[in-house]
């Protein structure tokens, strides 16, 4: 009676670490985190990961998903190729910069982050606005709209290959802009290089 009781007691130990370490899961059976999905192709050299919530668009051959049809707010991923073998995320942000300025207005540096990390990856993260001013060919009329960004970028030195830059870029209209950004954090603090 004493080795079936000690063996009852022994299963129960052992069922109840199973269901314990599997509830406490972050992630789904595939990987995913909970309550996320897979929003970047099979074809991408990364995996990135957004909330079930948000809207997937891979029609324009770059990561990108949105929050509904009525607040526009948006995150993308995009890669870019470094000219330079000794590029890093400053070099592009000036470079970055450069081309911003050309098409926004009223540029404002909020805020810089050199400290980030993007999958164990030294990055950069910088909070900024510019507005976007469209002008209508007919009338003339101009009507000024002001989008509020957060860019996170990190770049990845590979052997005989030029590096590459990665760039997760959260854009939003200032007035909802913080309501996302807890989502925006996890979304880059899941992304992962392949």
């Amino acid at each position: 009676m004493k080795r079936i009781m000690s063996a009852i007691l022994a299963a129960v130990i052992l069922l109840s670490c199973v269901l314990m370490t599997s509830c406490g899961s972050d992630k789904d059976e595939d990987g995913t985190p909970k309550g996320m999905k897979i929003a970047s192709s099979d074809a991408a050299s990364y995996k990135f990961y957004v909330p079930t919530t948000w809207q997937c668009d891979v029609s324009s051959g770059a990561t990108m998903a949105h929050y509904s049809m009525t607040d526009t707010s948006s995150i993308s991923v995009m890669v870019f190729t470094l000219e330079n073998s000794d590029s890093d995320v400053s070099d592009w942000w000036k470079s970055f910069l450069s081309d911003f300025n050309n098409v926004y207005t009223d540029f404002e540096l909020i805020s810089e982050d050199d400290e980030a990390v993007i999958d164990e990856a030294p990055a950069s993260k910088f909070v900024f606005k510019g507005t976007l001013v469209h002008k209508d060919e007919k009338s003339g009329s101009e009507t000024k709209e002001t989008f509020q960004f957060l860019q996170a970028a990190a770049v990845r030195k590979k052997a005989l290959s030029a590096p590459e830059v990665y760039v997760i870029t959260y854009t939003s209209s200032p007035e909802v802009y913080d309501s996302h950004i807890e989502e925006v954090n996890k979304m880059i603090e899941e992304f992962r290089f392949n």
